[in-house]
């Protein structure tokens, strides 16, 4: 009669052993699920973030293009050249969560407007522009990358004189 309660016990322990296999495999399971949803969730935050960091950026460009003296703006040293000639430069855009560098593109360029007189880059006379006044169209350009796809944003700032 004794060998009927040892086959039992035999059986119970073999059961706790498959469940406990099972509740491991559960929970790996719900971890690994966790983890792909707080991935799918970071990327998504990822790209919000390089488009804030790109828009105080360009923001900055326009507000420095903006309020450079006009003097410098059209100097031989300006930081945006007359065109055709560009100004290439990479820059960086702020810090990511966990301190990756953010960099970008960044090209700079003026275009004289054609009623300019000849000194300022035009084709105006002083019939066309008695008062002459000169005008000048001042881009900034930015290109950066997010995951695989490249982006650009650019602004044009019209100083006049």
């Amino acid at each position: 009669m004794h060998l009927p309660r040892h086959r039992s016990r035999s059986r119970h322990r073999g059961s706790a052993l498959i469940e406990i296999s099972l509740s491991y495999a559960t929970l790996v399971i719900t971890a690994l699920l966790t983890l792909k949803a707080s991935v799918n969730a970071t990327s998504g935050q990822t790209w919000t973030v390089k488009q804030t960091m790109t828009d105080a950026f360009i923001t900055r460009e326009t507000a420095l293009a903006s309020r450079i003296p006009f003097d410098t703006l059209v100097g031989a040293s300006s930081p945006w050249p007359r065109n055709p000639t560009v100004s290439t430069s990479t820059v960086s855009l702020g810090k990511l969560p966990g301190g990756k560098l953010v960099t970008g593109t960044l090209h700079r360029t003026r275009l004289p407007d054609e009623n300019n007189l000849a000194s300022g880059g035009g084709t105006g006379s002083a019939t066309t522009n008695p008062s002459g006044s000169e005008a000048w169209k001042v881009q900034s350009i930015l290109t950066y990358t997010v995951g695989e796809r490249q982006y650009v944003k650019s602004r044009t700032v019209l100083r006049i004189r």
